[in-house]
């Protein structure tokens, strides 16, 4: 199927809410360079969020 995947805070992450969300990958070959502390990463196609495809990644 289709996917995306969009960078969102943690409030936006909880919510599924990709409206205000700072980046938005679609290309199925983006690379994402993550900093230090916690990032939220969900997609926004349909439904898939509310199902649980989303990710919370943390870097020491």
């Amino acid at each position: 199927g289709v996917h995306n995947v969009y960078k969102v805070n943690q409030k936006q992450f909880q919510n599924c809410d990709i409206a205000s969300a700072t980046k938005k990958y679609t290309s199925g070959g983006d690379t994402i360079t993550l900093k230090s502390g916690t990032s939220w990463f969900i997609c926004g196609v349909g439904d898939h969020c509310r199902d649980g495809q989303k990710l919370v990644v943390n870097v020491k």
